[in-house]
C-alpha cells in the first residue's frame, strides 16, 4: 500500500498497488491497460540500441513527485510499459496500479510528455515498448529503466515425462486457480527461486538468486539494504521460521535471525566451520541446520552438534536433510545414506531391504494417520532418471512402498520437495523436470506442468502452504500460487 499526502491540498490519499500477472507475450504486459495508443505493430524491449529515457529525466520526474507529495509511509512499486514510437514520442500502454490513483495518472502524464530515444533495428528507428519502474522507500520515489531478458520470455521447453504408461486426465485441475508472478509483472527481483516459507502471520517469504521478498497476498515488500543487513540483489540460499515466528535467513555463509527486535547475526561458524546447507525445524519449532560437518540443533539458545564423532553409525557427517516424525524418531539423510534414531537407538539402512538402501532422504512429510513419505536421492546419482529415487512410504504397520515412474503415476523420479495438504488430504510433489504432482494417497496421480496447465514451467524447487490452504511454489520461472476455487 502506498500512503501519501498531497502537499498543496493536504488531503490523505491511499493507493493500493496490487500487482497481478498478465500474459507476457500480449501487447499489453501489465494488467491495467490504457487504450489510447496507436499499437499497430511493435516489439518488446527490442532493438540495438534499445529505446530509452535518460536517467536524468526519470530523476527529474521523481524530484517533482517528491516535492508534491509526502511519501513518508509509502512502500511498494509501480511498473509502466511505455510504447516509444520511431519518432521518439511515447505513450503508456499498461501499468500495475489497479486503483488507477492520482499519483499514477500524474506519472503517466510525465512519461507521455517526454521525448525518448527510439529503438533501432538495422540502423532504422522502430516502434518498441520498454518498462519503467517507480519504487517507494524511505519517504521518497525513485525510478529506473527495467530491462527485459528476452530469453526468459521464451517458453521453458517441454517437461521430461519418463513415465510412458500413465495418462494424466487431471480431473482436479479445473478446481484450482493458478496465478504466476515474475519479475516482469511484479516487484519480484528475479524469476528463479529455490526456497520459500509462510510464517505464522501467513506472510510468504520468497527467496530468489537476486534478493528476498515478502508477500502478504496482495503486496510485495522487498527485503533490501533499507530494512535488512543485506542488499536488494543478495543471493539468499535458504530461509525458515521457528516456533516464535522468527525468520532465519542464510546468506553468504552467514545466518541471520529476524525478530521483533530486528535483524541479528547468528555466529554459526563457531559451532560448524563449513556453514549450513539447509535450515529445517522439528515439530517443536527447534531449529535444525544441515551442514557438511554434521547436524546442528538449536534449542532455547543451546546448541548440539550431531556428527560421526557423536554418532559413529551416522553414514556421513555431510548432512543433507533431517526430519522428526510424530513418534519423535529422527530421520537423517547424509551423502552416504540414511539413519533413523529412535530414543537414542540408531538404525541404518544401507544393508537393509528397504527403499532407503543406498539413498538419502531429501524431504519428508507425514499424514494424519502417521504414514511417512520420503523423497529419495541416490547416493551415487548419475545424470538422468534413477529408479532408486522417487517416493518411499513407511506405513504405520511397518511395511514399505516405493513409488517410481515405473510402477506408479510418478512422471519422473527426482523430487525437489513435498507437501502434505491437510485441507484436501493429498500429497503435492514438486519435481525437477516434470512439474507438480498431486497424489490422493491411493491411486489418483495428477501431473501439472507448462504444457497442460497454467503452470509457468516444470521445475518446482519448494512448496509452502498458508493457514487457508493456499499453496505457493518456488519455481525456476516465477512465483506460483495454487488456490482452491
Amino acid at each position: 500500500m502506498l500512503a501519501f499526502l498531497y502537499r498543496r491540498k493536504l488531503s490523505f490519499i491511499t493507493l493500493f498497488v496490487f500487482l497481478l500477472p498478465a500474459p507476457l507475450f500480449a501487447q499489453n504486459l501489465f494488467l491495467e491497460k490504457i487504450d489510447v495508443c496507436s499499437t499497430a505493430s511493435f516489439c518488446m524491449d527490442c532493438g540495438d540500441p534499445k529505446a530509452t529515457c535518460d536517467q536524468f529525466t526519470l530523476d527529474y520526474i521523481c524530484d517533482q513527485i517528491n516535492r508534491k507529495y509526502i511519501l513518508k509511509d509509502a512502500f511498494g512499486s509501480i511498473s509502466f510499459q511505455v510504447l516509444v514510437e520511431a519518432s521518439g514520442f511515447s505513450c503508456v500502454l499498461s501499468h500495475t496500479d489497479v486503483t488507477n490513483g492520482p499519483l499514477t495518472a500524474e506519472l503517466i502524464r510525465y512519461l507521455n510528455g517526454n521525448i525518448w530515444r527510439p529503438a533501432k533495428e538495422n540502423g532504422k528507428p522502430v516502434y518498441a515498448s520498454v518498462n519503467v519502474i517507480f519504487r517507494f522507500a524511505n519517504g521518497k520515489i525513485s525510478s529506473q529503466m527495467q530491462r527485459m531478458d528476452l530469453a526468459e520470455l521464451k517458453p521453458p521447453g517441454d517437461p521430461a515425462i519418463y513415465n510412458k504408461t500413465t495418462t494424466y486426465p487431471n480431473p482436479s485441475l479445473k478446481s484450482y486457480e493458478f496465478t504466476t508472478w515474475t519479475k516482469y509483472n511484479s516487484p519480484l527481483p528475479d524469476n528463479i527461486s529455490k526456497s520459500c516459507i509462510v510464517d505464522k502471520s501467513d506472510v510468504l517469504w520468497y527467496t530468489t538468486i537476486k534478493g528476498l521478498t515478502r508477500f502478504d497476498g496482495q503486496n510485495f515488500n522487498p527485503v533490501n539494504e533499507f530494512n535488512s543487513p543485506f542488499n536488494a540483489e543478495t543471493d539468499v540460499a535458504d530461509i525458515n521460521v521457528d516456533k516464535d515466528n522468527n525468520k532465519w535467513v542464510y546468506v553468504d555463509d552467514k545466518m541471520y535471525k529476524y525478530s521483533d527486535a530486528g535483524w541479528q547475526i547468528f555466529d554459526f561458524k563457531k559451532f560448524v566451520p563449513p556453514g549450513a546447507i539447509r535450515i529445517l525445524n522439528n515439530r517443536h519449532g527447534d531449529l535444525l541446520f544441515a551442514t557438511k560437518a554434521g547436524l546442528v540443533v538449536l534449542r532455547k539458545d543451546k546448541v548440539v552438534v550431531l556428527n560421526k564423532k557423536t554418532i559413529p553409525l551416522l553414514p556421513s557427517s555431510n548432512v543433507y536433510y533431517v526430519y522428526e516424525d510424530s513418534r519423535k524418531r529422527l530421520w537423517i539423510g547424509t551423502s552416504k545414506g540414511c539413519i533413523m534414531i529412535d530414543h537414542n537407538v540408531p538404525t541404518t539402512f544401507n544393508t537393509s531391504n528397504t527403499p532407503l538402501k543406498d539413498t538419502y532422504i531429501s524431504n519428508a512429510t507425514e499424514d494424519e494417520a502417521g504414514n511417512l513419505y520420503f523423497s529419495l536421492t541416490a547416493c551415487n546419482a548419475t545424470p538422468g532418471d534413477n529408479d532408486k529415487e522417487g517416493i518411499a512410504v513407511l506405513k504405520t504397520n511397518g511395511s514399505w512402498l516405493h513409488y517410481t515412474d515405473k510402477n506408479s503415476g510418478m512422471p519422473s523420479n527426482h523430487v525437489n520437495d513435498m507437501l502434505y495438504d491437510k485441507y484436501e488430504h493429498v500429497l503435492w510433489i514438486g519435481t525437477e523436470q516434470s512439474g507438480i504432482v498431486r497424489f490422493n494417497l491411493k491411486d489418483g496421480w495428477e501431473n501439472y506442468h507448462n504444457n497442460n496447465s497454467p503452470m509457468p514451467g516444470y521445475t518446482i524447487n519448494k512448496l509452502a502452504q498458508d493457514s487457508k490452504g493456499v499453496i505457493y511454489a518456488a519455481t525456476a520461472n516465477g512465483l506460483l500460487r495454487i488456490k482452491k476455487k
